[in-house]
């Protein structure tokens, strides 16, 4: 099967990579944060979340400003042909083959969304738990801290579908990794 050869300049892969290894990382300090704002565990997962905040937000602008491959026209999730498609490309992997979609379509474009969706619901509710973390707690804060717990209970979802989705492409024999993890022949 062809699949269309996409490749993403080298902003991109850094955006990609900030996303990954921040939200990888938060995520697994998560824990930490447990022993109160004061401790050294509680600001290494705050100042990843941080860092993942502002990888986010960077990936956002050229998602709603900017054109080539991150820019978000046309890739909408909320539309019912791309969950028209998402739904088409899980009958096509029941049958054990790789959708040919172009790369936020489908459910690809799906799993993109949630994940910059969660990561920004993440990052958000963190943001405003880091801020509001030294006054006394209120039912604001408490509804944050709940939202928060909520989204870090999705992130293993997220990551499975998307690292999942990765090496379904590689059994099939396509190294899509490459395109987001390969440095040396990106487009300027």
């Amino acid at each position: 099967m062809d699949t269309p050869d996409y490749s993403y300049p080298k902003y991109a892969k850094i955006l990609h990579m900030g996303l990954a290894v921040f939200g990888i990382a938060a995520y697994l300090t998560g824990e930490n944060a447990e022993s109160g704002a004061d401790s050294t565990g509680y600001l290494l997962h705050a100042y990843l979340g941080l860092s993942l905040t502002l990888f986010w937000l960077a990936r956002l602008l050229p998602g709603l400003f900017g054109r080539g491959p991150l820019n978000f026209s046309g890739w909408s999730p909320l539309s019912i042909r791309q969950w028209a498609m998402g739904w088409e490309d899980i009958k096509t992997l029941v049958r054990l083959r790789v959708p040919p979609r172009g790369m936020h379509e489908g459910i690809a474009g799906l799993t993109q969304a949630f994940g910059l969706f969660l990561f920004g619901l993440m990052g958000a509710t963190g943001t405003g738990l880091f801020f509001l973390g030294g006054g006394p707690e209120s039912d604001f804060f408490e509804g944050l801290e709940e939202v928060h717990e909520l989204g870090e209970a999705l992130i293993p979802l997220y990551l499975a579908l998307h690292v999942g989705s990765v090496v379904v492409h590689l059994v099939a024999g396509e190294q899509i990794w490459k395109r987001m993890w390969t440095f040396s022949r990106s487009r300027p």
